[in-house]
């Protein structure tokens, strides 16, 4: 083949298009590619960090569900201050409360130990108790009652158990120290006594350290991920753990604030982060190559017969490199040029495929597969085109779950997302022939028109029979579907924009939630 030769040109030509194309879309994939799970990353990471803070919380609301039994126990004796003078009834308390407290610190996951002492203002004598395990043991026994006039109050691992309630003047978590008393690492929730504001003394329990890092070394993040706590921005460990060196700049760290006072701390490593990007970036690459190799070897065989449809196949290239994936079809008698431009639609298929899957990321709400914010705003915008043009006639229904935050504080967000998926579909079964958007976490809205704006007051009756006893199983009992909402139509002769429509609505919705509520 002579190199001056229109031929050999337009294959020159023609391949060269076809690689810088190729590196063009394989580089700003393999970017893409990089940004898009650095980003997942960081999602990943901070999920995880609040649903391991969240199952740490649990242990610890458990912990002090427990002494708070204790204290309500004890102060039960009480009526006024002067009832503590009494040795009598001090002798009874210690009696009563001391197989009661047992069975709770036997029900108790990570106590060591459980004491009440009565202040040595109120009693003429060290009035209280003291029981703890030996270490590694299973049985509580009891042990001699501290005396609080031998130590310092700054003595932390003999009294701090005493003086930090007393002098914070309310329940207090003891952050991680090695109580000599016992010789344990431990963590303690102390609350203190008081009867018409009179001190009279605390109630606690020491918790195992071990099991908050027990629970805490078992977190795993991709691969060479960890996790670990920290107190005032220093990592604490369990004694004789070691916690392992490492740089920030290698790792990803989100934390999470516990309600302890401590912090979760999950860090991942950057290295792991890169493997998965390199993953990807190798199959691009593979990808790249092949298209290259397959799109090479087509053209060298159909240069003689391919001069005009390659123009078109160039023109197709440079609108797939522009972000226009709406390639016509090359039509041509050759058969190679048909594979070729079977390729290239193939390419602009999967490319519209992403765009599609991009823009339904966009406008479609993850959780309930709604409409989101993002496509009620667009939605809102043509209607506010048509309401100018004097070419609508519309209904909003707007809706409201109730009680979702006192569901997501009692049993949890996951059950929370449960109960919003719920009232999704119902919300979606009722209204399915108009447009249904979530538009804030608790908040929905459909758009009525023709058949269904005709039928809305029915519609809304059967909707309300739908949620009617309507509920989500959960491990700690049903919870109710209960959901406010409220109607409103367009008017032609008042309402100038969409949203004044909306703010009718809205108002209708909040006064039914009123209603319902005070029932």
């Amino acid at each position: 083949m002579k190199t001056h030769s229109i031929q050999f040109k337009f294959l020159i030509t023609i391949i060269s298009a076809m690689l810088a194309i190729t590196l063009f879309i394989g580089g700003l994939s393999i970017y893409e590619v990089d940004h898009f799970v650095q980003q997942q990353a960081e999602s990943f990471v901070k999920a995880s960090c609040e649903k391991e803070a969240t199952q740490v919380n649990d242990i610890f609301g458990d912990m002090e569900k427990s002494v708070n039994i204790m204290s309500s126990y004890i102060l039960s004796f009480l009526d006024d201050e002067k009832d503590i003078e009494s040795r009598e009834l001090q002798n009874k308390i210690v009696q009563s409360a001391d197989k009661m407290f047992a069975d709770v610190t036997n029900n108790t996951v990570g106590a060591v130990a459980y004491y009440l002492r009565f202040a040595p203002e109120v009693s003429d004598s060290i009035t209280g108790f003291f029981y703890s395990k030996r270490p590694g043991g299973e049985a509580y026994f009891p042990h001699e009652i501290t005396d609080l006039s031998c130590y310092d109050k700054d003595d932390t691992e003999h009294v701090g158990w005493y003086w930090q309630p007393y002098e914070a003047g309310e329940p207090v978590w003891m952050q991680p120290y090695h109580n000599k008393n016992n010789d344990i690492m431990m963590i303690s929730y102390v609350v203190p006594l008081y009867v018409e504001e009179r001190f009279i003394g605390v109630v606690g329990m020491d918790f195992d350290y071990t099991v908050l890092t027990d629970h805490v070394h078992k977190i795993k993040i991709y691969e060479n991920g960890f996790a670990h706590l920290m107190v005032d921005g220093i990592p604490v460990c369990h004694e004789g753990d070691n916690l392992r060196s490492y740089a920030k700049e290698e790792y990803l760290q989100v934390s999470a604030e516990l309600m302890n006072g401590m912090t979760l701390v999950l860090s991942a490593s950057y290295d792991d982060i890169m493997q998965i990007q390199n993953e990807i970036g190798v199959r691009i690459l593979h990808t790249m190559l092949l298209l290259t190799v397959v799109f090479g070897f087509i053209t060298v065989l159909m240069a003689r017969k391919i001069v005009e449809p390659l123009k078109m196949l160039t023109e197709a290239s440079k609108k797939l490199a522009d972000g226009d994936y709406n390639v016509q079809p090359v039509h041509s008698g050759t058969y190679e040029i048909q594979l070729l431009g079977a390729a290239f639609e193939n390419m602009a298929m999967h490319l519209r495929e992403h765009e599609k899957m991009q823009h339904y990321l966009a406008y479609m709400d993850s959780l309930t597969g709604l409409r989101n914010t993002n496509s009620y705003k667009v939605w809102v915008s043509d209607f506010n085109k048509e309401i100018q043009n004097n070419n609508t006639d519309f209904g909003i229904m707007v809706l409201d779950v109730n009680y979702l935050k006192e569901t997501n504080d009692k049993y949890g967000h996951d059950v929370g997302d449960k109960l919003i998926v719920a009232v999704a579909k119902i919300i979606s079964s009722t209204f399915k022939r108009s447009p249904v958007f979530r538009i804030g976490g608790d908040e929905f809205l459909v758009i009525l028109q023709n058949r269904d704006l005709e039928e809305s007051k029915e519609l809304g009756e059967i909707f309300d029979a739908e949620c009617a006893g309507g509920y989500i199983e959960t491990n700690k009992g049903n919870v109710p579907i209960c959901i406010a909402r409220g109607f409103a139509k367009f008017n032609p002769g008042t309402d100038n924009q969409f949203v004044d429509v909306f703010n009718r609505a809205d108002d209708a919705m909040y006064q039914h939630k009123r209603k319902m509520k005070s029932k």
